[in-house]
């Protein structure tokens, strides 16, 4: 810039804040949508991510297991001093001098039968690894349902401040209506006064109402594990108003169920996985083969070559390689008593796979309950969204029919503002029962495995 004129340097001066200014309006700006909310959370949330990291456990598991079916191989080396009488690894004969020795070796070990330990035990940590997938996916799926509701509640806060702003404008055109009955000598004052303090109350509404607003954006960016911000806001997706569909049968949504969702999947494979454990405690029953094998060299300082009358020296690695030994062994182990250890680790694999088959049919009927309940719930929502729009429009037709008589002077402040408030009410009502409706019916799309959108 030292080389710039003096005016582009004033203008760039005069850039750089617009630019930067301009940035952060954008940022503190940004409207967030359910997909963007959802994805957030799936990726800070706690439990999701220890979830993912106990799966990794699993995984290490099993990698672990399969290396046991390769036969093991370890090598050895020994450096000692000898001092007085010992005897000369070399030559099996005692010497009095002091020598160094050493001795080097390899040795494996290979694991020809145990009762298919092994095996069971590589399937039985397989099914861990396949049961932790599906256990991530209901932590995610929970996370999922908690989002929704989060996200739903801020967009019913958003209906409920608009609708206790439209209410306050329109008592507002009230009371300036009011005010001139009155001046014109056409209504009591009173009136006046009492449209006045409706427009009050109003104005509390609204501000309760932003009040419940911040408060459900609170909870939303908890749940997204992001710190709080008075510039978080949501995208406000055009909602379709729900209709009554034909819905399936809960039996047939439970069976769809079934096949979707995770828990009923992780429940299936931890039910196989106890059934597998329970054969490999077994196994401890049957006798053990093994297959051994070594290669051994070593040397001794106090070794010589040569005649006893002209002895001479033996070089390190001719030693080495002279006394190369190998060795073989075929081993077998048959368990005869063993403090009934056997016998009792077979016992607790029964029962962990009795129990687990129980927390396979609780975690079914669980669900089976949650549908049912829902399923339920669904259909009153629907019932009582259709009678609120039914009871809206009535109440609306008495208003409208109310605030004519109220602008001519028919009718009084006191008997206008009920009609006001039972048609505030009203809306209230509508708005309410049309999002309890929404969430129930995304929950129960959901128990079928269709995703939740709101566009």
């Amino acid at each position: 810039m030292k080389n710039l004129p003096n005016n582009m340097k004033k203008i760039i001066w005069l850039i750089i804040p617009f630019v930067l200014l301009t940035t952060r309006v954008n940022s503190q700006n940004k409207l967030w949508t359910f997909q963007q909310c959802l994805d957030t959370a799936l990726q800070r949330n706690i439990t999701v991510n220890q979830s993912r990291l106990t799966n990794e456990l699993d995984k290490v598991n099993l990698e672990q297991v399969k290396a046991n079916r390769i036969p093991s191989l370890n090598a050895n080396a020994n450096e000692g001093l000898n001092l007085g009488k010992n005897v000369d690894p070399t030559t099996n004969s005692f010497v009095t001098q002091a020598y160094h020795s050493t001795n080097l070796g390899i040795s494996t070990t290979f694991n020809l039968f145990n009762g298919l330990q092994n095996a069971n035990t590589i399937r039985q940590n397989r099914l861990n690894v396949e049961a932790g997938q599906f256990d991530t996916e209901k932590v995610k799926n929970d996370v999922t349902l908690n989002i929704t509701t989060g996200y739903l509640q801020v967009l019913f806060a958003y209906e409920i401040l608009a609708t206790t702003k439209s209410q306050a404008a329109a008592t507002a055109a009230q009371v300036d209506r009011t005010e001139k009955l009155v001046q014109a000598g056409k209504s009591p004052e009173s009136d006046l006064l009492q449209i006045k303090s409706q427009q009050a109350t109003d104005n509390l509404a609204i501000i309760n109402a932003q009040i419940q607003l911040d408060l459900a954006k609170v909870t939303l960016m908890q749940l997204m594990e992001i710190p709080i911000s008075d510039h978080f806001d949501i995208e406000v997706p055009a909602l379709v108003e729900p209709s009554s569909t034909e819905l399936l049968s809960n039996e047939a949504i439970y069976k769809k169920s079934l096949e979707v969702m995770p828990q009923i999947s992780s429940a299936a494979l931890n039910s196989q996985a106890a059934l597998v454990a329970m054969k490999v405690s077994e196994g401890a029953r049957w006798p053990r083969l093994t297959l051994g094998g070594s290669l051994n060299s070593n040397y001794a300082s106090s070794r010589m070559q040569g005649t006893v009358v002209n002895p001479e020296g033996y070089p390190f690695f001719s030693q080495i390689w002279d006394n190369i030994g190998q060795s073989f062994s075929l081993g077998l182990s048959i368990p005869i008593y063993s403090n009934r250890q056997i016998k009792s680790n077979i016992d607790r694999a029964k029962i962990n796979e009795m129990s687990a088959r129980l927390n396979e049919q609780n975690t079914k009927n669980v669900l089976r309950k949650s549908i049912e309940q829902t399923y339920t719930d669904l259909k009153a929502a629907s019932k009582k969204f259709e009678a609120t729009k039914e009871q809206l429009k009535a109440v609306e037709a008495v208003y409208v029919n109310s605030e004519k008589k109220f602008d001519v002077g028919v009718m009084n402040a006191t008997d206008f503002l009920i009609q006001k408030n039972n048609f505030t009410q009203s809306q209230s009502n509508l708005i309410q029962s049309k999002y309890d409706y929404i969430f129930k019916s995304k929950i129960l799309d959901f128990y079928q495995g269709k995703a939740i959108k709101f566009n």
